[in-house]
């Protein structure tokens, strides 16, 4: 028997363990689907280091002060582990300056310190993570489905979908945001308490050339808050300079997102533009919503998210393969970097989204190009659907992040503890804090 197994090999799991390990404790074991341990740290790698942005203070029930120690800490352990010194957004004259263009226009600009590794670096930096934590003898179970858990006594029993069994007397849950479906089914089986979430981000992946998107250079990830006039918030979120768009497979839909490498670098930069929805009754499940609109634009898109230019969206019209380069309306100027055709389909959003949120992200886009100075709605421009972010239950958990039920603990973006690298890692240590205090190792 371990004293702790932590399903979830992501910033929560990996930084419970080493906090764990880092304590003298050496009974640990990592279980998790993927074949490769990871979570969040694989796609861009993105380290935003201010605690306003990928955590809720309340939520993890800490002040600010702690949190930027955690963060602190944190950031030490990527450059330990290999992350570039290079930081972004550091600059304060830049940074007032880009503040002032979004304060004239109606729109908040959030301040950030960011370090950004990039999904080729990132891989080496979580090798690096393993062999220490397997140097203090943390054991890891990779590519591995957790099917069934049951509590026995004072332990719990964890069951694979190759029949295996692992026992632990302390159980951390942190499967991330992709393993939120699967948290809520273990935790309906053991009576952990929660509450349904209301809220779900649908939106869009803009994509442009990198001198079109100037603030990069100032700032890696720049944050860009707009109230529209129906009250809901609009934000940009995951920007990628120099990076490219990506597919996020589920079970019956895909979706776009965006990432970067820092040794290879495109021509186009890309981000999301999310815009935020508060469901009500009758309909309040929000992953029926979000999941009802991905469909519903893969199926326009013949299975595939769909591809429009800019140009197209703002005059209404269907975008389409044969003039999708068109080079009297300058279309070949902006070079997609997923492939046309194959990977996305030509068409229009606007069929697919319902009218509010289409006129929601059309006015931030607005707002957005008077701070560029008219770059961001270029008809050459590309927008791609369906970007949809998911929010998680949210889980009743003591200071330390247990739960109802008696050394179950959870963690990171999966239990709605976080929605980001940071957060989640904070989430993992101050779990891990929880297990230390209630064994009194």
């Amino acid at each position: 028997m371990y004293e702790i197994v932590i399903v979830g090999s992501g910033p929560a799991g990996l930084f419970a363990a080493l906090n764990l390990v880092e304590k003298g404790i050496d009974s640990i074991l990592i279980v998790d689907k993927n074949p490769f341990p990871s979570g969040g740290m694989l796609n861009d790698c993105k380290l935003n280091l201010s605690p306003e942005i990928g955590m809720d203070l309340d939520e993890l029930k800490i002040t600010r002060d702690e949190a930027k120690n955690y963060i602190d800490f944190i950031d030490k352990t990527f450059l330990r582990f290999g992350a570039p010194e290079e930081i972004f957004g550091d600059d304060e004259k830049l940074y007032r300056e880009w503040d002032e263009r979004a304060k004239r226009n109606d729109v908040e600009f959030i301040p950030s310190i960011q370090r950004h590794i990039g999904t080729d670096l990132s891989k080496n930096i979580i090798k690096n993570f393993r062999n220490y934590l397997e140097e203090k003898n943390v054991k890891f179970k990779l590519s591995t489905n957790i099917v069934d858990i049951k509590i026995k006594e004072n332990s719990f029993i964890l069951e694979s979908d190759r029949g295996e069994t692992f026992e632990g007397k302390y159980l951390l849950l942190a499967p991330g945001r992709n393993g939120s479906k699967w948290l809520r089914e273990v935790s309906n089986r053991l009576n952990v308490s929660y509450s349904n979430g209301k809220k779900i981000d649908i939106g869009i992946r803009v994509e442009m050339r990198k001198e079109s998107y100037p603030i990069t250079d100032v700032i890696y990830d720049p944050k860009f808050k707009i109230k529209t006039k129906y009250g809901n918030t609009v934000r940009t979120f995951c920007t990628n300079p120099g990076g490219r768009i990506t597919l996020e497979k589920y079970d019956d839909f895909t979706l776009v997102n965006g990432d970067a490498l820092k040794k290879s670098k495109t021509e186009n930069t890309n981000f999301a533009l999310l815009d935020t929805i508060i469901l009500t009754e009758p309909l309040t499940d929000p992953f029926v919503y979000g999941r009802l609109i991905a469909i519903s634009t893969n199926i326009l898109g013949n299975g595939k998210p769909i591809i429009q230019r800019v140009g197209d969206f703002l005059d209404e019209k269907r975008s389409k393969e044969e003039t999708f380069f068109d080079k009297t309306r300058w279309f070949d100027k902006v070079v997609p970097t997923l492939s046309v055709g194959k990977l996305v389909t030509p068409g229009d959003i606007r069929m697919s989204y319902p009218y509010k949120i289409i006129k929601e992200l059309k006015e931030s886009l607005i707002k957005l190009n008077k701070i560029f100075g008219n770059t961001i709605l270029k008809e050459e421009n590309i927008i791609y659907a369906p970007e949809v972010k998911f929010y998680s239950l949210s889980y009743e958990t003591s200071k330390y992040l247990e739960t109802n039920v008696k050394n179950l603990f959870v963690a990171g973006d999966g239990a709605g503890k976080s929605r980001g690298i940071v957060g989640a890692a904070i989430s993992g240590i101050i779990a891990s804090k929880g297990i230390i205090n209630g064994e009194k190792f």
